[in-house]
C-alpha cells in the first residue's frame, strides 16, 4: 500500500469535498446514515483521509476513533483536533489489520477509503473480517467503493488518453490498476460493481440494510453541477436524494455506498 500512501501524502485530500460536485457524496452519505446511528455512538473511522467525517461526528457528540494509511492525514487530524477542541483519537493504521481495537467495541463503522485501494481480494475479505471484528453485534458496517462503470464516462471528460481498449479491459474486466502501469491513470485502484460489491458482503455474517448512489452523476458531469446557483444545487440535491437508490442510477453513480448490519 506504498504507493497509495505516497499518493496521498502528495495531494490536497482536505479539500476533497470543497465543491458541489464533490459535496453531494459527502451529503447523501450523511443522509442516509442519520436514521442508522445511535445517540453518543462509539464509531469507528477506517481510512478517514483528513477527517471529514470524524468531525462531522465528533460535533455531533459521537465517540470518534480515526485510522489511515497516510501518516500526513492523521497529523491533520490531530491538528484540527487541538484547534477544535474536538476530541478525536486517531492512528496510523492498516485496513486490514484492526488489532489494535478490542472485538465488538464500535456501535458503527465507516470503511470508506479502504475498498478504492486494496487490490488484492483476500485483503479486501479481510478488511470486511476486521471491521466486522470490531463492530458490536445490530452494529452497522458502511463500506463505500468506486463503481467500474462509472470509470471510463469519468475518462471521456477527464484524459482522453487512457480512453482504449487495454484501459477499458483492466477496469471492467480486471478491476484493478497499479500505479507506474502505463494504463494506470490514478494509484493502486480497485474499482468494482454494485452487484459484485453485494455479492462479496453475502458471504459474511450481515444482513443488507441499504444500497446508494452516494454522487449519482454528479461527478462525472462535474463542470455543470459545479455551475449551479445554490438555489439550483438545492434542487439538484433534492432530485438526487429521491433517486439515489433507484437500481439504474446506482449503476451509474461513481461512487457507491453499501450499509450493512452485523448479526
Amino acid at each position: 500500500m506504498k504507493n497509495v500512501s505516497n499518493y496521498y501524502e502528495a495531494i490536497d485530500e482536505d479539500s476533497r469535498f470543497s465543491r458541489n460536485s464533490r459535496k453531494i457524496e459527502f451529503l447523501t452519505t450523511n443522509h442516509v446514515l442519520k436514521n442508522l446511528i445511535p445517540e453518543k455512538a462509539r464509531i469507528l473511522d477506517v481510512g478517514a483521509g483528513a477527517g471529514a467525517y470524524s468531525f462531522y461526528y465528533a460535533e455531533r457528540n459521537h465517540q470518534i476513533v480515526a485510522i489511515d494509511l497516510t501518516p500526513k492525514h492523521i497529523e491533520i487530524i490531530n491538528e484540527k483536533s487541538i484547534q477544535t477542541g474536538l476530541d478525536l483519537e486517531a492512528y496510523v493504521e492498516n485496513a486490514i489489520d484492526l488489532s489494535r481495537f478490542d472485538s465488538e467495541s464500535f456501535d458503527f463503522v465507516f470503511c470508506f477509503g479502504p475498498m478504492y485501494h486494496i487490490t488484492s481480494l483476500d485483503d479486501r475479505k479481510a478488511c470486511i473480517n476486521e471491521c466486522l471484528r470490531v463492530l458490536k453485534k445490530g452494529g452497522h458496517l458502511a463500506i463505500a467503493y468506486i463503481n467500474k462503470y462509472s470509470v471510463i464516462p469519468m475518462l471521456v471528460t477527464r484524459d482522453q488518453r487512457f480512453i482504449r481498449n487495454s484501459v477499458i479491459e483492466k477496469v471492467i474486466n480486471e478491476g484493478v490498476i497499479i500505479a507506474g502501469d502505463k494504463d494506470c491513470f490514478w494509484t493502486d485502484a480497485y474499482f468494482t460493481s454494485p452487484d459484485e460489491i453485494e455479492a462479496i458482503l453475502r458471504e459474511f455474517d450481515v444482513l443488507p440494510v441499504n444500497h446508494v448512489g452516494t454522487d449519482g452523476i454528479s461527478h462525472t458531469i462535474q463542470e455543470y453541477v459545479d455551475k449551479l446557483g445554490d438555489d439550483e444545487f438545492k434542487s439538484w440535491l433534492s432530485y438526487h436524494f429521491q433517486t439515489c437508490m433507484e437500481r439504474s442510477i446506482l449503476g451509474l453513480s461513481t461512487h457507491g455506498l453499501y450499509i450493512c448490519q452485523k448479526r
